[in-house]
């Protein structure tokens, strides 16, 4: 708690809020004036479960692993279903960011989504083109 008091400068109430552990949530917990608000920081962790799923679906190494959101990983027809279903969903998603990306000329959001969404780096200057990411995967998830 002490490094997170130095580090992110966060009252005693808010350091014990698991949103502090990572650059998003520190953002949500500032609020939607200097950071992220509920809905956009909803849509960033959104983001990272499809990811994730989609890790898993494509079987990539270092995934997280998680038994209960994914079916067995045995060739059934149900597996099969669900690795197709999550591949459409992430190039949906990554569709929809290009369009905002497109939109946003001037802002870098894939850099966004790299860096602070998938990497958690601490990188004030982008905390702009998070939030136009964070509100086109609102409005992709229909958060």
């Amino acid at each position: 708690l002490d490094a997170r008091r130095r580090m992110l400068g966060l009252p005693e109430s808010k350091l014990r809020d698991q949103r502090a552990g990572s650059y998003i949530g520190y953002l949500n917990i500032l609020g939607k004036s200097d950071g992220l608000s509920d809905d956009q920081y909803k849509a960033a962790q959104e983001y990272l479960a499809l990811r994730n799923a989609y890790l898993r679906a494509i079987k990539a190494p270092g995934r997280l692993i998680d038994d209960e959101a994914m079916p067995s990983p045995e060739i059934t027809k149900e597996y099969e279903e669900w690795v197709q279903a999550t591949k459409e969903a992430y190039e949906n998603c990554r569709r929809a960011i290009q369009e905002a990306q497109n939109e946003h000329r001037c802002e870098n959001l894939w850099a966004a989504l790299d860096l602070i969404i998938i990497r958690d780096e601490r990188l004030p200057h982008m905390i702009g083109a998070t939030r136009i990411l964070c509100n086109a995967l609102a409005r992709f998830f229909r958060i």
